[in-house]
């Protein structure tokens, strides 16, 4: 097994792992009806760690990199697993 293929499936575990608590927590919190709150990297980071945001050029990087930072981050994770995998197959083709 490749390291990006390691990288790929852990990325992938805790994805699940967040998916999977977050769910717990939404059941837990549940009084009249079900709430989910979903983790973004703006949520484990601090406010001046992104600060650098604003710097860029309001265009489509800026966007990208926006809706990158506030995506959800078990879909974060996932999507990174898939790139691992992909970066896989690229480097073990001859």
């Amino acid at each position: 097994m490749s390291k990006y293929t390691v990288a790929g499936l852990t990325a992938w575990l805790f994805s699940g792992l967040l998916l999977g608590f977050q769910g717990i927590a939404a059941f837990m919190k549940m009084e009249d009806k079900m709430v989910w709150k979903s983790l973004t990297l703006v949520d484990f980071l601090d406010e001046g760690h992104l600060t650098w945001l604003d710097g860029i050029f309001r265009g489509t990087l800026h966007t990208v990199i926006q809706f990158i930072v506030t995506m959800p981050l078990y879909l974060l994770l996932f999507f990174t697993g898939i790139l691992f995998f992909i970066m896989n197959q690229l480097t073990t083709r001859r």
